[in-house]
């Protein structure tokens, strides 16, 4: 059994902690957190009759602000990436009549993908948009450039056009899932167009 002595303990302490494994680099969070660490015990110091408690308190409110500005931070990053994801048309398939995506977007309906209801439901838009010839080209058009160009054939709607827009991105290039509340919203909308007489533009 390995009995050392004081000096030979030192030794291999100094030899065990001279390894690798003592000797990693601190990564940027664990830096971070020393530093604020540091920070935290000159402003304890510094308060005057200072106890257990309020360097607790203290402690509770800093983290608090901590995660609040790292929310802050991821918030706006994701609406950055949702405001400059890439876009693309609305009708990337070809032969497709309005009436065939709202055919499709009924059979979504009955098995509960809103997802696809939201999809075809703005298509069929688009591909109503063509056939009665409201746009002077659709093909490569994205759904927010049909969303501008309906707003004067369809003055009354045009909020519910870039909302519908909106929803058609975020679903299609933003990941995000669809609710049955929205695209209900969408569907009925073409439904609405479909029946009103688009206003007289002038040229």
């Amino acid at each position: 059994m390995l009995d050392p002595d004081r000096d030979e303990a030192r030794e291999l302490l100094q030899r065990e902690l001279s390894g690798a494994d003592y000797n990693r680099p601190e990564s940027f969070i664990a830096r971070a957190l020393n530093w604020l660490m540091e920070r935290l015990s000159g402003l304890i110091e510094i308060i005057p009759g200072s106890t257990g408690l309020s360097t607790l308190l203290l402690g509770v409110v800093i983290a608090l602000v901590v995660v609040a500005v790292f929310f802050a931070i991821r918030g706006t990053r994701r609406s950055r990436r949702l405001t400059t994801r890439d876009t693309g048309p609305v009708l990337a398939e070809a032969g497709l009549s309005a009436e065939d995506y709202r055919a499709r977007a009924a059979a979504s309906a009955r098995a509960g993908d809103w997802d696809a209801v939201l999809l075809d439901s703005y298509r069929a838009i688009a591909a109503a948009t063509d056939e009665r010839a409201l746009l002077d080209e659709l093909p490569g058009t994205t759904a927010h450039e049909i969303a501008v160009a309906l707003r004067q054939p369809f003055p009354d709607r045009a909020s519910d056009l870039l909302t519908a827009a909106d929803a058609f991105d975020a679903v299609c290039y933003g990941g995000r899932t669809a609710q049955q509340v929205q695209a209900e919203r969408v569907r009925e909308l073409d439904r609405t167009l479909a029946r009103t007489r688009p206003a007289r533009v002038a040229s």
